[in-house]
Order: C-alpha cells, then structure tokens, then sequence
C-alpha cells in the first residue's frame, strides 16, 4: 500500500495535451467595413461558436457525443459570477450539490449522490481536475481559478473515469499556458464585507516552454450568528493557487503540462440551526431568529488540499497517440462542532481526516480517421486514509454519565486497478455503433477502532476494534446506437453499467452495530437513456435532450437510525433495489449578435423500490422517495449586449431565475417532528424555491477591462437547503443564502 513520506515532495506524472474550445465561426463572406459591424460580427461568432469536448478522452462535438452533459464554459463562469464549484447548481439541470460544511460536501446528478462522512464509505460523483480524480468529500468543493470549462456527465460514466462514477462526473478543466505573455487581475467587492482577489500571469519561457501562475483569495463574513460567542458563522475564507509548465517540442509531436494546485480554507462554517432542544424533545430553550444559532462552540473547519500532476502526450508515427496522466495529492481536513448545538456545556465533537492518493492512468488512442476508434488504457489508485476523532463531554456532559471522551482512530487503505476501453464504429454515413467496458478490482483494508466506554449506558456506544480487508471485482459495459438525422442534428440510445465500491461504516457506531458487523457490499447500477443533440437555424437554436431510466442494486445508504427511547446509530447499509428516471433539456437560442436566451430542465423522480427496514425504527422504506430528489429544476438566462461605441465598450445586462421544486429530505419521507409535548416542528421536508441573479457590466471592445455591478438572490428569498436530525437527536434546518451584492472590476494585459 502507499506509504508517503519522501513521496510527498515528490512530483507526481500525469499526461495530458492541451484542450481546447474550438471555435467554428458563422460563414459571412461580405467585406465589412464599419468598425459597429465588426463588432457586431465578431461577438455574433463567438456566440455562435460549435464547442468541442474531452467527454471521451478524445476531442469530439459537444453534439456528437452520446452524453447526457452539460458545458459551462469560461465565459459562464464570468457573467454568471460563481466563485465555487457548488455555486454552478443553479444553472444545470439535475445536479446539485450540498450548501452546509465542506467536510460533508455532496455533489448529485439524477438525485444520486453521497457524502463521505467517513473513511469507510466513498462518494458516488467523481470530481476530476484535468483528468485527476479529487478524492472524498473535503476536497470536492473546489475554487473555480483559472478554468477553460466545466463538463458535468450524467448517469454512469464507469467506462471513461476512475472511480465510483455510478451518478455521474464532473471534469474541472484548466486553461494551459499559451505562447503569448498575458495577465490579469481581478477583484471584487460586495455586502458581508465580501471582497475576492485574484491574479495570473502567462510566460512563455522560450518557443517551445510556456509558463502560468493563478492565485486567489477569497473572504467573506458569516450571515449567521452565534449569540454566544457574538461572532458571525458561514463565514468563507479561503485561498487558491494553481501553476503550470507546459512544453511542447518542436516538431509537435509531443507535449508535457506540470501542473501543481492548492487550496486552504480556514473559516467559522454552519452546521445548521437548531429547531428543538439538544435532544429533539422540546423547542430550544433559547429562542433564536433566523439567521441567528445559540451555541457555546463555534462550528470550524479548516482544509489543507494540494496536488501535483504531469501529463504527457505523444503523437507517434503510425497516428496513435499515448497519453500518461500521473498524479498525487493530498487532502486534510480538522472540523469541529458543538453537537448539543445549544449555550450547554454537553458535547463537542473534533475530526481530522486525512487522505494521500497516488494514480497513474495510461491511454492508447486511435487515429482520428477512419470508421474504427477507440481509447484503451490502464488505470492504477492507491489511497492511505487516516482519521482521529473525538466526541468530548462538557460539564453538563459528566453530570449526565458521559465520564469520558469517546474515540475512534483508524486506517483505510484502497488500492484501485482497471483495464478500460471505449470507442466506435462507422456503421454508415448515418449510423454510428458505440462501446465501452471496464473492468475493475478495489481492495481494501481497514485497521480501526473505537473506545465507547465513556459514553455510559445511555448511548451505548461501541468499543472495539475492525481489523479486515474486503475485495470487489466488475466489469462495466456500455453500449450505444447513434444516427445523425443531418450534419446538424444527432440522436443516440444507450446503456451503460457501474458500480460503488463497499465500504465499512466506521463512525460512532452502536455496540449492535459492530457485533453484527460494520461492512456493507458494493451496489451497482443499469441505466437506459435516449437522447437528441443538435442545432437548427443556422446555428442560432441548439438544444439538448435525454431521458433515462435507473436501476440500482445493493443500494448504500448512509443515515442516522432514530432506535427508540433516545437512542440514535449511523448506520450504512445497502437497500435491495432503487430507480430513478426523468428527463433533461436544455436550449440556448441566439436570434442575433446582441441577445441570447439560455434555458434548462430538469424532471425527476426516484425511489426505493425495495427497501425492507430502513425506516425509523425497522419500519419498511419500500415505495419511499429517495431524500433529495426535486420533481423538477428550472433554469432561464437571458443576456443583452449593447454598443457603446462613444467610450470603446458593450454595455451587457444578464438575469437568470432559476427554481427547484419541493422535496423529502429523509428517508421516512415526513415534513415535521413531534416533540414531547406533541407540538410539531419542520422536519424532513424543503419547500421550492425560486432564485433570481443579476449582473450588468461594461466590457471593453479590445478585452483588457471590465466592470459589473452583481447581485444574488436579489429578491431575498428565504429559504431552507436542507434540515437534520444530528447524533443526540437535535433537529436542525439550514438556510440557504440571502441577497448577495457587489461590484466586480477586472483588468487583462
């Protein structure tokens, strides 16, 4: 297994050639002569522009590839202002990720996804930078510095990424270094003394060596607080940088891009706001507002995550090509939270979690030509994850026969490998004939244990030891049928398969719980979708659209189990059976060079099938809605750009709404709680919502500056993202942000 010690200084190698956007102009083969119809014709290509992608590891038509996927472009990333990686939610159909802590984060496509709570226990949603998996939970939300696009993959993706990609992917793809010198710096200001600053630079070193440096700090205050400690939570606080040294020889045959990333993030973040009392029996005993918590601890995180890769690409002679993609990181996170969530002195819970991987991932690729192509590759992961954690009892804590901090410590090592192979054939001008496989073993093994004696009688906490190792082997197919009605428009139907890994629950587990064993199986999946790509009106309509249908065996879910009398387990288990199936569109109309309208949908439902004991207290969960799962998502931009010739610039007004239809966020599918007294409070249940965003910009003709006035949330909306039953039985709802505004002023040389 990875031991690294030396290994972290080292560079880690991962190969990759440089990708691009590839941009087809609109065809107009009149001269033009006045300097307003240039511009005009120039903005009218870009946004006209036929985007290409590395879906399948090779570059293709976004309206080509058998894919349901969505594109977020670097000049998405601009006007619609999102700072992170969960901020880009809004305007993708059927993808969301979780607002709470960065330990938890979870990122869903279709209404699947997990968070990796513990070491045991893996995510469904692979995050990719540059083609690197990202790893757990902690280091998935990521600062969006320096991207070329953002590719979002729906439903398995087994056959073309590295690990549990069961929902889906998501490829964070960088902007490589160029043989211009160029900069920029940009910064931004706003409300809850909101203020980012960020910068990169662009050397070419020689004719052959290019260089780049991104930065970025990002701040802002908490909008929740803590009436005991008067200090402001959800605050942000981070910082970012990623650079890069990009060869290419001369010849052209071959290219390396060193890469190395990093982000740290220390900030006081939220956890929710109590509804009841420390155990769910009454309401709080200090009244708060919204926006207001009442806890003696403040919640903290603090992350550490870095990695370095280098990805090589050689052109040989025969027209293949081989590409390495190597790559180690790191990822550290401390959390800490006031579980009685309340001014009590009860108790407090202290996490570190660490994970180091190192992968490597080969690539044959075929000559682009011909009807035969395909990609094949080997695929190596090797992953060393350490946790501490401790639940401390407070003075009330000891009153009450808590006489000791419980503990867990352990170990997870995971060595990953796969044989892997997608491609196509040609059938005729007409019909295309797609295939993949994937064939995979995990190994893992765990040496952990857990000290519940202080916990006394009333938790009945678990102590002892998991020493044991655990294999899963699959092989993952997937096919599919295209047929291009024209050179414009696409359909396809397709099957693929993939598979999670099992797992072991190592929490703060029941004594029952790790006598009955703490190991849960791999799940796995079949999904069915049919799909249409194209565009019509010379390019001024394209459009998007899939249904699917999902089916998942030996589902694994991850929950608190309410056991009666008090007591409370977390428990992961594998559900026998659960299906998904809906419908995602999305439209993009450009009627002329100064308007485009931008639309999404998304349709959803899911459920477990069959799910015997997986409600409260043993109750059959069969025919219950999986937690999360919005009917439907809704999203519709409109942008207008202007000419101001008088001062060189276009003036460009946006305005996006988007809106999320209401949904159960338990398993036991209620909407509220009934306290000891029989009163009833919200739980389990989060209403729709509906979000408005704005922007309005001057951008100079020539591209070296910008300005915008932004705003977020602009109506105010008040509303929930989630609600929870923690460890002791507290029920807690979170609050999505409220209005947002600021000022954005960019410069580029």
């Amino acid at each position: 297994m990875l031991r690294i010690n030396s290994l972290s200084a080292a560079i880690a190698i991962a190969l990759q050639f440089p990708v691009a956007i590839q941009v087809y102009a609109a065809e107009d083969d009149s001269k033009l002569s006045d300097e307003k119809t240039v511009m005009a014709q120039t903005r009218q290509d870009k946004l006209l522009e036929v985007i290409t992608v590395t879906a399948q590891k090779r570059r293709e038509k976004l309206s080509e590839v058998p894919i349901s996927m969505s594109n977020f472009s670097t000049e998405s990333i601009a006007q619609t202002g999102v700072q992170q990686l969960k901020d880009i939610s809004q305007y993708i159909p059927n993808f969301t990720m979780s607002e709470g802590t960065d330990f938890t984060s979870k990122v869903s496509i279709r209404g699947v996804g997990a968070n990796s709570r513990n070491i045991g226990f893996d995510t469904r949603v692979g995050v990719y930078l540059d083609g690197v998996y990202l790893g757990q939970s902690p280091a998935l939300n990521q600062a969006l510095l320096d991207l070329e696009r953002i590719e979002v993959l729906r439903g398995p993706q087994g056959t073309l990424f590295g690990k549990n990609t069961v929902a889906g992917a998501v490829n964070l793809i960088s902007a490589k270094p160029s043989d211009e010198f160029s900069g920029a710096i940009n910064t931004s200001f706003g409300n809850f003394n909101a203020r980012e600053v960020s910068a990169l630079v662009n050397i070419p070193l020689s004719s052959t060596l290019f260089s780049k440096i991104s930065v970025s700090k990002q701040q802002r205050d908490g909008f929740t607080k803590n009436l005991i400690t008067n200090n402001k939570i959800n605050e942000l606080d981070d910082e970012s940088y990623r650079a890069q040294l990009f060869y290419v020889a001369e010849a052209g045959n071959f290219a390396a891009n060193l890469s190395f990333d990093g982000l740290k993030g220390d900030r006081l973040s939220y956890t929710g706001e109590a509804v009841t009392d420390s155990f769910g029996l009454a309401l709080p005993i200090a009244q708060t507002d919204d926006f207001e918590v009442s806890m003696g601890v403040d919640p903290h995180e603090k992350r550490d995550i870095k990695g370095s890769s280098l990805t090589l690409d050689w052109d040989l002679d025969n027209e293949f090509s081989i590409k390495s993609i190597s790559a180690y990181r790191e990822s550290e996170i401390h959390y800490r939270n006031d579980v009685d969530y309340s001014a009590l002195d009860f108790l407090q819970i202290n996490y570190s979690d660490e994970y180091k991987q190192l992968s490597q991932e080969i690539q044959l690729i075929s000559p682009d030509k011909g009807d035969f192509k395909y990609v094949a590759g080997l695929y190596y992961y090797d992953q060393e994850a350490l946790s501490m954690r401790i639940a401390q009892p407070g003075s009330l804590g000891y009153l009450l026969g808590v006489s000791d901090a419980v503990t867990t410590e352990g170990t997870v090592d995971t060595l990953s490998y796969a044989f892997f192979m997608n491609g196509s054939y040609q059938l005729d001008e007409a019909w295309k004939l797609g295939f993949g496989f994937r064939y995979s073993r995990e190994d893992k093994e765990v040496d952990w244990n857990i000290d519940g004696s202080g916990g006394g009688p009333a938790f009945g906490l678990a102590t002892g030891s998991v020493l044991d190792e655990r294999s899963d082997n699959h092989l993952s197919p997937t096919i599919n049928l295209s047929y291009a009605f024209n050179s414009d428009i696409n359909g396809y139907v397709k099957y693929s398969n993939g598979y999670k890994s099992g797992g072991y629950n190592l929490d703060f587990v029941s004594v029952n719980a790790l006598s009955s064993g703490v190991e849960f199986a791999k799940e796995t999946v079949d999904s069915y979708e049919i799909g249409l790509k194209g565009n019509v009106l010379n390019r001024r309509l394209t459009f998007s659209l899939a249904g699917f249908q999902t089916y998942y065996d030996d589902y694994q879910v991850n929950q608190f189990m309410d056991l009666g009398d008090g007591g409370t387990a977390i428990s992961i288990r594998n559900a026998a059976e659960v299906e998904t199936k809906g419908l995602e569109a999305e439209v993009t109309f450009t009627p002329n060079e100064r308007w485009q309208v931008m639309a999404s949908l998304g349709l959803l439902d899911g459920e477990f099938s069959d799910f015997p004991g997986g409600a409260t207290r043993g109750g059959d969960a069969s025919g219950k809605t999986i937690p999360g799962i919005s009917d439907v998502s809704l999203s519709v931009g409109i942008q207008y750009y202007h000419p101001l010739p008088s001062i060189g610039a276009e003036l460009l007004t946006r305005l996006d709404y988007s809106y999320r239809s209401d949904y159960y966020d338990t398993v036991d599918n209620v909407k509220t709680h009934t306290l000891q007294n029989g009163e009833n409070v919200p739980f389990g249940w989060v209403d729709d919502l509906s979000i408005v965003n704005g922007r309005i910009a001057l951008l100079s003709d020539e591209g070296t500056w910008d300005v915008a006035l932004w705003g977020k949330n602009l109506t105010d909306e008040s509303y929930l993202s989630a609600t929870t039953q923690d460890f002791l039985r507290t029920v807690t709802q979170y609050r999505g942000m409220p209005r947002t505004f600021g000022i954005e002023v960019n410069y580029n040389f």
